[in-house]
């Protein structure tokens, strides 16, 4: 009897041990889902970053998007767990002027779930 025992609680402690060394799932990335309901064709530059400044790119800083939103587009962008997502757009929409950008918006994401946001 005390051998069983023994076995049971040798196997409970491998099963414990296998358990805990076993690879964890990846974190899921947070995504935002960035809307332009309010304006024609406008420029938009999106940074990923874990940067607290969105305008650094040194540490913390993942990449940088430029697109074009039409009216009533949404665009959706991934960040890796730990990033989030800046954007900024032309400062005059219906008169752009290269260069001339709005002040950063930031998304602060959590991975797995999706933020909404409007331009």
């Amino acid at each position: 009897m005390s051998t069983a025992r023994n076995l049971l609680a040798f196997l409970a402690i491998v099963l414990l041990c296998a358990g805990s060394c076993a690879p964890q799932p990846a974190a899921l990335p947070g995504r935002l889902q960035l809307s332009n309901p309010n304006f024609g064709l406008i420029n938009v530059e999106a940074v990923i970053t874990a940067n607290p400044d969105c305008a650094a790119r040194d540490d913390g800083y993942v990449s940088t998007l430029e697109f074009t939103m039409p009216n009533n587009a949404t665009k959706f962008i991934e960040a890796p767990p730990g990033a989030d997502i800046c954007w900024r757009s032309d400062r005059n929409p219906g008169r752009p002027v290269p260069g001339r950008w709005s002040r950063w918006d930031r998304a602060y994401l959590v991975p797995g779930k999706l933020v909404d946001a409007t331009l």
